[in-house]
């Protein structure tokens, strides 16, 4: 028998294609089925013609109307024709004010007459009285009550004295603007009747005042449409994405095609990655479908010199917007990915995101508060940058690096995204779990678990935060009879959220206390290690913070310093020991119990590690923004930066309790200085100015900060088995 030659294959398999063409293979494939679906031609291109002419009705309306606004109507109620006559005469010779001198006539020129001048309805009620004058001001039927009460008849013939009554009605603009005006007539007609009787009597006349209002033209105009512009624009561009990325996660999840591609063999971020290019396509789509919209109603309507200005939208402007919903669409897209990945259903897609799109709102309301502008600070805050550098590029005045920073972090911040979209995507919890119901959610199971899962970690997370948000607002409205009867309530409040509320979850789940709450001895050089990072922390910590406060946005204000120093000085009232109890003690325990403990080691078997430790920071650090029912924005950034370092020498120790150490060091550390800044002040410490500290404390903050890092690394527990030699792997049998 003859065994015929090895003919090799003549067609190359699918999945021995190089990389690259394998990825753009995947990546046709989504946006094919992506680009078919009638949802996304409807978002696409639909809403786009629907809205935009809508929309641009409705600026054309706001812009007569305040057209419109600018020469105002008052009406002006007399109580009879005799004061009638007498109230024009007034009205007519208050129109101009008296000459003034050569100097000032050249220098204002424009200033003899108001421009323009407002329309003015004279009312004269049917029924006289004084009673009546007012119950027709307050049922809004006149703008402005005026009695006149003719007094003197000798200063002029033709117009006699009188007292001047003037009846508006609280909170009313007009009536305000009207009484105003009236004031300003009347004040010119009293100049020139004193005038006159001085010349008269041969006396030389002068104003012992004298003053003049010059309206200036704003440094920096801000136009409220152009404010809520980029917010539609962006929003609209948002609404591109929604329905591809809930159909290629928790679509395909819910028609059971996704276990299909991930038994093929390759790689998972390869077909993660062809579906976040197939969104990022579609919502980059329908961005320029929505810019190109704009345009022709703003072209079409005659609104593009109203809102941009002379010169209009340009092609420039046009590009610079281009780039904007580039980046925009980058982010969202990994952002919808990251929410949609963890979904099982579609409709369970749709619930998540809802929330996302109302959060997305607060970014827009914020931006058309005055004094926020694009800077280095704000241009690291996701979606607030790309709204403010795309109302800075419609308002011509965006500076160069700030936009730079803007589309860096913004880059930064979608790369994040996509990597924990990454590990979610495509997990077995994920792709095989039930939809389930409120029953599942608190029923007790049977077997015990060593961990919590990543939905039972999230949501404690997600119950604990309104639950402290709502517990601190009220704590602040109780009138307690001192300062440290307060401080007990407060640490009771964080023991039961932060203490037990966790531990009772735990207990009720069947889930090991030790290995949830990483309650491990560690080895002996992490103590040294935490001891020095908890007593030399708190300079960067408070650099941190004088940085911050160098920026209006997010800086204390001086009556927050102020707040500040009626609390330390409140608390020098309370035994220090019990501060030191409930400031320090009770928070560095139950919050590692919570944040280090429960909700790192639940996201730790989704996200790595690594991750888990960043989330946990991130959520500690939105935690402590909340402070007595209010909000101190400026807490974020070193909260988290001090999260990360909890984190971090909770894992590398395999133990909580060398970060509970650090924890309570830190916080005893800054009450310390606090409760004592009078002693401390040769030392150049506890001064709540915004000052840095000198720059011997933050050298010698840095190498103890970097021996107790060293420390805490060298006691990592734990290895890689893969990592581990071969001599200490057990030998096959």
């Amino acid at each position: 028998m003859t065994i015929p030659p090895f003919q090799p294959l003549q067609a190359e398999p699918d999945f021995a294609r190089p990389s690259w063409r394998q990825q753009w293979a995947f990546t046709r494939k989504e946006l094919r089925e992506t680009l078919r679906d009638r949802r996304t031609i409807i978002t696409l291109l639909a809403m786009p013609l629907l809205l935009y002419p809508l929309l641009g009705l409705g600026v054309r309306y706001l812009a007569l109307q305040q057209i419109a606004a600018e020469s105002p109507e008052y009406r002006i109620a007399l109580q009879g024709e005799l004061e009638a006559q007498w109230f024009r005469e007034v009205l007519r010779r208050g129109e101009f004010p008296l000459e003034r001198d050569p100097f000032q006539r050249e220098a204002y020129p424009q200033s003899t007459r108001l421009d323009p001048p407002p329309a003015v309805q004279i009312l004269v009620p049917t029924e006289a009285g004084v009673i009546n004058l007012q119950m027709y001001v307050s049922r809004g039927d006149a703008d402005l009550g005026v009695m006149v009460d003719f007094r003197d008849s000798s200063l002029a013939d033709d117009l006699p004295g009188a007292h001047v009554e003037l009846i508006r009605r609280n909170g009313s603009l007009a009536g305000l603007e009207a009484a105003d005006f009236v004031v300003s007539r009347l004040e010119r007609v009293r100049e020139r009747q004193l005038r006159d009787w001085t010349q008269a009597s041969g006396l030389q006349f002068a104003l012992p005042v004298t003053q003049h209002t010059l309206a200036i033209e704003p440094e920096r105009e801000t136009n409220a449409l152009l404010g809520l512009l980029p917010l539609v624009l962006l929003l609209m561009t948002v609404t591109g994405g929604v329905y591809p990325a809930i159909d290629l996660t928790a679509g395909e999840r819910e028609r059971d095609t996704l276990e299909t591609l991930m038994a093929l063999p390759v790689p998972r971020y390869r077909l993660l990655l062809a579906k976040f290019v197939a969104v990022v396509t579609v919502t980059l789509l329908t961005g320029l479908m929505n810019l190109l919209a704009m345009s022709i109603t703003m072209y079409a309507m005659q609104l593009e010199t109203l809102l941009f200005g002379a010169e209009g939208l340009t092609a420039w402007l046009v590009f610079k917007l281009c780039l904007v919903l580039a980046c925009f669409a980058t982010f969202y897209a990994t952002v919808l990915l990251l929410i949609t990945c963890s979904a099982r259903s579609f409709k369970e897609a749709q619930a998540y995101l809802i929330p996302l799109l109302l959060v997305s709102f607060s970014p827009g309301l914020v931006m058309l508060q005055p004094g926020w502008n694009l800077n280095y600070l704000t241009a690291t805050l996701p979606l607030l940058n790309m709204l403010l550098l795309a109302r800075e590029f419609l308002e011509g005045t965006a500076p160069l690096l700030p936009a730079m920073a803007t589309g860096i972090s913004s880059g930064l911040y979608a790369a994040c995204s996509l990597l924990l979209a990454a590990r979610l995507f495509g997990s077995d919890a994920a792709g095989t779990g039930s939809p389930g119901g409120w029953r599942d959610l608190f029923a007790r199971p049977r077997a015990t678990r060593p961990l919590p899962s990543f939905s039972l970690a999230t949501l404690l997370l997600v119950v604990t935060f309104p639950l402290y948000f709502i517990a601190s607002g009220l704590l602040a409205r109780v009138e307690v009879s001192s300062m440290g009867l307060r401080l007990i309530l407060s640490g009771l409040l964080t023991l039961l959220l932060f203490g037990l509320f966790p531990l009772f979850w735990l207990g009720w789940q069947r889930i090991s206390f030790r290995a949830a709450l990483s309650l491990n001895w560690p080895r002996l050089r992490a103590w040294p290690g935490a001891l020095l990072l908890g007593l030399w922390t708190w300079p960067w910590v408070f650099e941190m913070v004088v940085w911050l406060n160098e920026f209006q946005q997010a800086g204390i204000a001086t009556e927050q310093f102020a707040q500040v120093e009626e609390l330390l000085i409140a608390w020098r009232s309370v035994p220090f020991p019990l501060v030191l109890l409930v400031l320090a003690g009770l928070p560095a325990v139950c919050e590692e119990l919570f944040f280090r403990g429960v909700l790192r080691n639940g996201l730790k078997e989704h996200l790595g590690p690594g991750f888990s430790v960043v989330f946990a920071a991130l959520a500690f650090g939105l935690f402590h923004v909340v402070v007595a029912g209010g909000a101190a924005p400026v807490r974020v950034v070193p909260s988290t930066c001090l999260g990360l370092i909890l984190g971090w020498v909770a894992w590398q120790s395999g133990s909580i309790l060398p970060a509970m150490l650090l924890h309570a060091l830190h916080n005893a550390t800054l009450l310390s200085i606090a409760r004592y800044q009078q002693e401390l002040s040769g030392w150049q410490l506890g001064d709540l100015e915004t000052t840095h500290l000198p720059a011997g404390w933050q050298v010698v903050s840095a190498v103890c900060m970097l021996l107790g890092l060293l420390l805490v690394r060298s006691t990592q527990r734990n290895p890689n088995p893969g990592h581990l030699p071969i001599k200490e792997l057990a030998p096959m049998r």
